[in-house]
């Protein structure tokens, strides 16, 4: 049975109620003041339904819609879609949003509640505590490290691109994962990501000697990794690794991995911006928009932590401020 058409809380009367009306005034030749009184509503009540109905018939006895007919601070229809755009594209925040368009998150977040995308799936959440956020003073003092592992993509497309049908026969086909190693200095944000075959402890170690050149190739140096208790960050050869480059090892307390929250917010941020933004037909199509997605991220998006400049802009503001005073 259809929902009823909900009233309007401040109306005396329903269409039905404002027919009975009409009917005393128009058929039975009561005055204005006296069926105001059987009605008990006000004589000003009465005489604008008479008028509706005279006017208009019995649809004039119908609500309309408190809408004005027109909003000149209304949100233009190409703004509009701008942000249903980037929303879709991008899958960021009402903030996000409002910062690269001008316009404030409080419209941004209206805009998105009418379209039915006012919330994202938030994701896993390790802990129902507060979120105490922390940043270091400069950049190269903490490094994150961490992996993600992914579902390799078969020749032709994944299950999301033929169907759960054809999963059982993507599996058979041992397709496999590939794992996303990443280091994100704490500081700036700015990244280095790399997709490799597998995490064991030499991969690892090897990741890591490529991310440090490519740190100090940015004027970064680097003093502490941090690491969760994986077992490839457990093994000699990482160790080893970071000897060489005379970076001290710190670790998560198990079970706690909202220490390391920043790699981990970045590949949530892979996940929600690239991996899972399209239907990729090949591994080497996917792999290819990686290094595009990299590339954006650190020089071109930006972010809320930073005061919405991008990893790249922080970096160079920074090495700027802390240039020591005996060499200016």
């Amino acid at each position: 049975m259809p929902h009823a058409r909900r009233q309007h809380p401040n109306a005396p009367l329903t269409p039905q109620g404002r027919r009975r009306m009409i009917h005393f005034v128009l058929d039975r030749g009561w005055s204005i003041e006296a069926t105001a009184e059987r009605f008990q509503v006000d004589a000003k009540t009465v005489r604008k339904w008479r008028d509706r109905f005279i006017a208009e018939g019995s649809t004039g006895l119908l609500d309309r819609s408190s809408r004005p007919h027109h909003s000149p601070n209304r949100t233009p229809p190409h703004r509009r879609d701008e942000v249903l755009r980037l929303r879709r594209e991008h899958r960021w925040g009402a903030d996000h949003i409002g910062h690269e368009l001008s316009v404030s998150a409080s419209t941004v977040q209206s805009i998105l509640r009418a379209e039915g995308l006012a919330r994202l799936d938030i994701g896993d959440r390790a802990t129902a505590e507060p979120v105490r956020r922390y940043q270091r003073d400069r950049p190269g003092e903490l490094v994150h490290v961490d992996v993600k592992k992914i579902a390799g993509i078969p020749p032709g497309g994944g299950w999301k691109a033929h169907g759960r049908a054809e999963a059982e026969d993507h599996r058979r086909n041992r397709m496999g994962y590939r794992f996303i190693h990443t280091a994100i200095d704490d500081r700036t944000r700015l990244a280095y990501s790399e997709v490799l075959n597998n995490e064991q402890g030499a991969t690892a170690a090897g990741f890591w000697h490529r991310a440090h050149q490519w740190f100090a190739h940015h004027g970064i140096v680097v003093e502490r990794c941090l690491t969760d208790n994986g077992s490839c960050y457990r093994s000699t050869a990482f160790a080893a690794a970071l000897r060489d480059s005379d970076v001290t090892h710190k670790r998560t307390r198990p079970y706690r991995p909202q220490t390391n929250g920043k790699v981990e917010r970045f590949h949530r941020i892979l996940l929600e911006e690239w991996a899972y933004i399209r239907d990729w037909n090949s591994e080497p199509e996917r792999r290819t928009a990686y290094d595009q997605f990299i590339h954006f991220y650190n020089h071109h998006r930006s972010h809320g932590a930073l005061g919405w400049a991008t990893p790249t802009d922080t970096l160079n503001r920074l090495l700027g401020d802390n240039v020591p005073a005996d060499h200016t």
